[in-house]
């Protein structure tokens, strides 16, 4: 049976506060996944991986910062972008649950700086044709375009955001993956070999910035294109399960782990 699921809107707690839309897939379960969309933000794509979410599992899908309706200028700040997900951390307006967090394309770096920056709420994150090092040459040629003068007064701003967004990220990428080092939660990293926008690469060189304790499964779908979470929507979702089960297991060796002390005491 299809899942059902329905538009919200909040505020976000930026710098600047700022109103925005999801779809929610509400659940009774322990866990919510948040998801990150890629840019441009559009969460209606993300239709029928709400409908064949598992039963168990609170499902967030946002329109990011920047892409909200009225909004005119991108925003380019990682801590401004992560920061749309404490309303639905514990503590936060929408309950407390345990949460893990998808990104996709430019989001795959949203997610896993959450994990970083939320490590005690945040229990996990999965990374879907995450764009960490640089998109084909192809979608860079269309990004100098336009900026070039000649042709700016006639780019979408949707697009001139969607430039913004992908060189802001360049500045940030490398402190990120260097604090990924020392991350010791779980981590799933899944890539289509057939993605026309973002080149597998850019997922092996994420899977080897994590640590041992960190890395998950490497998952290189075969015909996948750069929208598995709709060409592939039940394997993506497997793999949420994964970050999920791996939690669980890290939870109860550090639960093992103190009862021994206390014993020993």
């Amino acid at each position: 049976m299809a899942r059902q699921y329905h538009e919200i809107y909040y505020t976000a707690p930026l710098s600047t506060p700022v109103k925005l839309d999801a779809y929610h897939a509400e659940a009774q379960g322990d866990w919510r996944l948040f998801v990150f969309t890629g840019t441009p933000s559009n969460k209606f794509i993300y239709q029928r991986f709400l409908r064949v979410a598992p039963p168990d599992i609170d499902v967030v899908v946002i329109t990011r910062p920047g892409f909200a309706k009225g909004d005119k200028e991108a925003v380019t700040d990682f801590n401004e972008q992560v920061a749309a997900i404490k309303p639905f951390l514990p503590g936060g307006a929408f309950g407390d649950k345990k949460v893990v967090t998808m990104g996709v394309s430019y989001g795959g770096e949203l997610a896993l700086k959450a994990a970083l920056d939320f490590p005690d709420a945040v229990k996990g994150a999965l990374t879907c044709a995450a764009l960490i090092d640089e998109p084909h040459d192809y979608a860079k040629t269309l990004e100098r375009i336009g900026g070039d003068a000649r042709f700016e007064e006639y780019v979408p701003n949707r697009w001139q955001k969607v430039r913004a967004e992908i060189a802001g990220r360049r500045a940030q990428i490398g402190p990120l993956l260097d604090r990924l080092k020392g991350y010791h939660g779980p981590v799933e990293v899944i890539h289509g070999d057939f993605d026309g926008m973002v080149p597998r690469s850019n997922s092996e060189k994420l899977y080897d910035s994590l640590s041992e304790v960190s890395r998950g499964l490497l998952d290189i779908v075969p015909g996948g294109t750069h929208y598995l979470e709709g060409q592939y929507p039940r394997r993506v979702h497997a793999a949420v399960r994964r970050v999920i089960d791996r939690a669980l297991a890290r939870e109860k060796t550090a639960e093992g782990s103190r009862l021994a002390v206390e014993a020993d005491l």
